[in-house]
């Protein structure tokens, strides 16, 4: 005979309602956008009454800045789970690109531009959005300098080769949603890997041009 299901605490039903509605505005903002989510598309999204979003959350802005720390929690948990599953036996470096990349590429990410955008103008978001997004890049670099091992621990280069791949894929990432050329990523990632074994020492200058049977060269791919 099974047990009868616990009945939850008054404190996890109101987690439970805090995180629906904050799933919510998240959902809200991938798909709409900033200025496109209202109250009412999130609570229509939440199947939820109205008041129980004021008792929360009394404002807009209060749902924005909560939904900012909402994202960070969960790009954090998800960047922590992505580095647990690499492979031990991968490339290193390729590995650290990979990862930055499943992030700087995820719907996650795209919410966090809209809200970038948007904390601009908005100063109360903003500072809001500073203090998460530190606390975010910190737990990235963490990974990153994990993924990377011993090999790099003492290396004065890993730190800037982190930042430029944060700063790259950050970029390639946003052109890709303006130009929709999603042809060029595999392509751009594949250099950079190579660009950054050049930067740690790990390849030779010379093998980030490859010479074409014609005779002509080319950046390599």
């Amino acid at each position: 005979m099974s047990r009868p299901t616990p009945r939850r605490t008054q404190e996890q039903r109101r987690e439970a309602t805090r995180a629906q509605l904050l799933d919510a505005a998240v959902e809200c903002l991938l798909e709409r956008g900033y200025a496109a989510t209202t109250v009412s598309e999130v609570l229509e999204r939440a199947d939820l009454a109205r008041g129980t979003l004021l008792h929360h959350f009394p404002t807009k802005a209060d749902l924005m800045v909560a939904a900012t720390s909402h994202l960070v929690n969960a790009r954090m948990a998800r960047f922590r789970k992505t580095a647990e599953l690499i492979n031990p036996t991968q490339d290193r470096l390729q590995a650290m690109v990979d990862l930055a990349w499943a992030d700087l590429n995820s719907p996650a990410f795209f919410v966090a531009l809209e809200l970038w955008v948007a904390a601009r103008t908005d100063t109360e978001l903003r500072d809001v959005l500073v203090v998460e997004e530190a606390k975010l890049f910190s737990t990235m670099r963490d990974g990153f300098a994990s993924v990377l091992g011993d090999r790099y621990a003492d290396d004065p280069r890993a730190a800037t080769a982190v930042e430029f791949t944060i700063d790259i894929l950050t970029g390639l990432s946003i052109t890709t949603i303006l130009t929709g050329n999603l042809g060029r990523r595999g392509p751009l990632l594949r250099r950079w890997k190579r660009a950054l074994a050049v930067l740690l020492g790990e390849l030779d200058a010379e093998r980030l041009v490859e010479t074409r049977t014609t005779g002509r060269t080319s950046h390599a791919n």
